[in-house]
This record gives structure tokens, C-alpha cells and sequence, in this order.
């Protein structure tokens, strides 16, 4: 089954990704497709139950901080 109707496209450089191509990832912020060339990682600080510990994920060049 397919991700979505129309073909994922990377929101910086415009280019088409394949659905079976595994080099594309989603913005954790806005969820946008980005390809792995322009992807930027921030570090989020989290608080668990017993202890505050820092996650890295994978966001675009516009929700980067």
C-alpha cells in the first residue's frame, strides 16, 4: 500500500523520491518528507517519570532552531 496519493517529494530540493527507496525520512516537527541530503538534527530535551535525558531527531531546514 502506498504512503500517500501523490509521490513523496523532498521540500528542500524539490526532487521525487521513490516509495521503495529507503533514503527519505519526515521532519518531526511539521512531518514534511525531506531526502537525506538535507536532513539536520536537533537535540530535544525530554522528562521521563525518574530522569530527564536529552533525543535527537530528524528535522527539516525550516523547523530548524
Amino acid at each position: 500500500m502506498s504512503r500517500s496519493a501523490k509521490p513523496a517529494r523532498c521540500v528542500e530540493c524539490g526532487r521525487i523520491i521513490p516509495e521503495d527507496e529507503a533514503s527519505w525520512r519526515v521532519c518531526h516537527m511539521c512531518g514534511d518528507s525531506i531526502c537525506l541530503e538535507h536532513t539536520y538534527y536537533i537535540r530535544v530535551k525530554r522528562t521521563g517519570l525518574y530522569d530527564t535525558y536529552f533525543d535527537v531527531v530528524r528535522v527539516c531546514k525550516r523547523c530548524k532552531i
